[in-house]
Parts: structure tokens; sequence; C-alpha cells
């Protein structure tokens, strides 16, 4: 059958309907559903990628509700969701990753060349158009590469928003602790205090000597010094989490609870943790995407390795005299000096590193696990040591030398010495409730996912008030 012009332009139609059926729309947030199921699997929290100014409207005006009451742990890492601007970034990442995707799908424009001769018979056109074949042959490959890349960049922003949330909840206990510390370093100043303005009188009233008069002082002057550094760490601790909030200005004045939730009488069973961890770890899943990534690149490679460029097209050519030529019309780069040799002992090295990236990952990750897990049941038992022993105690010491100070057996400075350490224990029961929690969000952050606390006592902190007369209650 004879080569028409007709038939050329049939045969281009169809070039040009497979490279249209080759093309997609990018769609930036067509990924963020499975960023919320995957993050959502792990935290209670929404998490909304703020792509428009009516967003960013309803974020403000959410973080801000959540503003006028008592910051929780809770409310905490919800505001960092939204608000968080690092996180808003890196939900960017999301629409780079499906643009790389549709991209990966598409074909190679075709190339188009016009030659056009002259001479003295006249002049003759010649031209051509030429799609790459190569590119066609690997669509399937490059969009499986593409995909695989897309689900990674998925998994790791899933797994900022869970790392987030962790150390969100790690700096909100810090605060809530440091805020409960201050109070009982302003107790210990108080009776401090009370204790050198005593002395005072005592030694102008030439019943106490100069040394002692000096050693409560000392006290006091110590104790306004640890009040004045809690107050810094507090204030330190406090901008920092509102950075990870993205707070400035008067949103800035939130307020905490005066103190710490009560720790649970009893730990859950954690000997499967470093199996949970495995499990629930986004990083290394994406750990994981990243080596089949790098798998499939290697072997896209190899396959295409002895063909250089091969383009398949149409060319015309129209003789001066008036004769019409169309035929086929064929590309070959011939693989003398570059057959691809480089690109696959690259692709090697880099499926290599991967994948002892991945097998290191999961060995780090297995120790982060039992790491936290130790932590976690050392923390518990020092604190339940301070609450069931030595507040205890510190309230029998202080409760018989009220009686011997009622009797006069004693004089007010052995009193107040009795209420200051009773106090002093408490800031550091303070700590280890503290320390406890920060273990605890440790153990989460290593296991990538909420571990269900059993449920709490009815327990409460120590009073935070020293008493002023008769026996202390802690």
């Amino acid at each position: 059958m004879p080569i028409t012009i007709e038939r050329v332009r049939r045969r281009l139609g169809a070039l040009a309907a497979a490279a249209l059926t080759a093309c997609a729309t990018v769609q930036p947030d067509a990924r963020m559903a499975d960023v919320r199921e995957l993050a959502g699997e792990r935290l209670s929290q929404n998490m909304t990628w703020a792509r428009s100014t009516q967003q960013e409207q309803l974020i403000k005006s959410a973080v801000q509700r959540m503003l006028q009451q008592e910051l929780t742990v809770d409310s905490a890492v919800q505001i960092a969701l939204l608000n968080n601007r690092e996180l808003q970034a890196t939900y960017a990442s999301l629409g780079i990753a499906e643009a790389d995707l549709v991209e990966a799908g598409l074909l190679d424009n075709p190339v188009f060349s016009l030659i056009w001769y002259h001479g003295d018979a006249g002049s003759a056109p010649e031209l051509s158009i030429v799609q790459d074949f190569i590119g066609v042959l690997s669509l399937s490959a490059r969009r499986k590469i593409g995909e695989t890349g897309a689900e990674r960049v998925t998994l790791e922003v899933a797994g900022r928003i869970v790392e987030v949330a962790a150390e969100v909840q790690t700096q909100y206990y810090t605060v809530v602790g440091d805020a409960q510390a201050l109070q009982l370093a302003q107790q210990i100043v108080d009776a401090t205090a009370a204790a050198a303005e005593l002395a005072e009188r005592q030694r102008a009233a030439g019943n106490l000597s100069r040394r002692d008069q000096a050693l409560q002082q000392a006290f006091y002057a110590q104790t306004l010094l640890d009040a004045s550094q809690a107050q810094a760490s507090l204030a330190a601790d406090r901008e920092k989490l509102n950075r990870m909030l993205g707070l400035w200005g008067a949103d800035t004045r939130w307020r905490v609870p005066d103190r710490l939730p009560a720790m649970p009488s009893a730990l859950p069973g954690l000997s499967d943790i470093e199996a949970r961890a495995i499990a629930q770890r986004l990083d290394l899943a994406a750990a994981k995407k990243q080596a089949e990534g790098a798998a499939q690149a290697l072997s896209l490679t190899r396959q295409f390795r002895y063909l250089g460029p091969l383009g398949i097209g149409i060319a015309y050519k129209r003789e001066p005299g008036g004769d019409r030529f169309v035929g086929p019309a064929v590309e070959l780069g011939l693989p003398i000096f570059n057959r691809s040799q480089a690109r696959i002992a690259r692709a090697q090295a880099e499926l290599e590193r991967d994948q002892q990236h991945l097998t290191a990952l999961a060995v780090d990750i297995r120790s982060q696990a039992r790491e936290a897990r130790a932590r976690v049941a050392v923390a518990h038992q020092v604190a339940a040591h301070y609450r069931d022993v030595l507040l205890p105690l510190q309230q029998t010491i202080v409760e018989e030398t009220q009686k011997q100070y009622n009797g006069m057996l004693v004089g007010v400075y052995d009193l107040l010495l009795s209420r200051q350490a009773q106090v002093q224990t408490a800031r550091q029961y303070v700590a280890a409730t503290r320390d406890f929690w920060l273990a605890w969000s440790d153990l989460e952050r290593a296991a990538g996912t909420r571990v269900v606390l059993p449920a709490r006592t009815d327990e409460q902190a120590p009073s935070q008030s020293a008493p002023e007369h008769g026996a202390h209650k802690p």
C-alpha cells in the first residue's frame, strides 16, 4: 500500500493521542488524605495543609479558641499540627512528590526538524517528526519508580507529623514541670526569708552569734538564686514551646495547669515494644521505600543499558521536480563509548547504601525502644520512691519536729529547716515525675505510636503550700 499524506496524518494523530494519554494534571494535595490516615492511626489530632487565605483564617480561629482555655498536652499538639510553619513547609513536599510522579509518567516531546535545500533545479524541503521510543518503552517502569518515591515522601511527611507531636508533648511536660518547680522554689524562698529575718532580729537582740546569722543569710541568698534559675528555665522553655506552636505576640500568654498529671500506679506490659516499633515507625517504612525505589532504578538502568537514543517517526521530502516522498524515520544512538557502565555502578552503589541504611535504622530503632523502656521503668521507680517513701518520711519529720517545738525541745530554726527539707523533697518529686513523663514521651516516639497507659490513680501531687502551724501533710 503506498504511503500517502493522509496516512502520515493518521500516524501523527495516533502518536499525539498516545502522548496525551500520558499527560496528567498535578494535584499537590492529592496525597494529604494518605498522610492523615497514616498519622491518624498514631495521633488523635487533626492536621490541615493551609493552601489558601481562607484555610489560614480557619486555622487562626481554631488556635485562638484553644488558647483561651488552659493548655493541655493534647491541645498543645493540636495547635502545633495546625500552626507550626515548619510543618506546613513539610506538607509542601507532597506537592513536589506529586509533580515528580506526574513528570515520570509523561512522554518526551517529539522532535520536529526541517531542512530546506536550495539548488540550480530549485528548492526541496525535507521535514521529519521523531518520538523517542525509549521513553515509550520505559514509561511503565518510570511511573512505578515515581510512585515508589511519592509513597516514600508520604511516609516521611506523616512521620514528621508524629515526630513533631512527640517533641511538643515532651516540651509541654517540661514547661508544666518548670512552673510547678518554680512555685515550690518560691515557697523555700519564703521559708528561708522568714528564718533570715528572725536571725537578724535575734542578732540585734544579742541572742545569736554572727556566724549563725550569716548562715541563715547564706541559706536565703542561695534560695533566691535557685528561684531565679528556675524562673529563667521556665521562661526559656516557654519560648521553645512557643516556637513549636508557631505563636507570637498576645498568643504567647497561654496558661498551663499548676501541676503535672498524676503518675500511673503501674506500667503497662512493654515486652513487645521492639516489635511494635519495627511495625509502626514511619521512618523505617520510608527507608524501605527508598531501598525499593533504588532497586527499581537499577533494574531499569540494566534493562536499557545498550539502548541509546532511539527515535521513531515520519519523514517527508519533496524533490525540486515535484516528486514527493514519505517514509519512516529512525534515529539510533550507537553504544560505542558509553554503555551505561557508570550509571549502573552508581545505581548499584545507591542500592547498597540504601539497604545498609535500612538495616542500620532497624537496629537503631530496636535499641531506642529498649533504651526508652528501661528509662521509663527507672523513672517510674524513682518517682514512686519519692511518693511512697521519702515524702511520707519528710511529713513524719515535720510532724515530730512540730511536737518537739511545741514542747520547747527544739528551736524555731529546726522547725523551719524541717519544713524547707520537706519542700525541697517535694521539688525533687516534681522533677522525678517530670522525668517520668519525658521518658514516656520518648518511649512513644521510639515506638512510633501512642502507647496506652493504665488508668491513673486518684493520687494527688504533694501540697505546695507550706504550713504556718501544726503538722504539714505533703
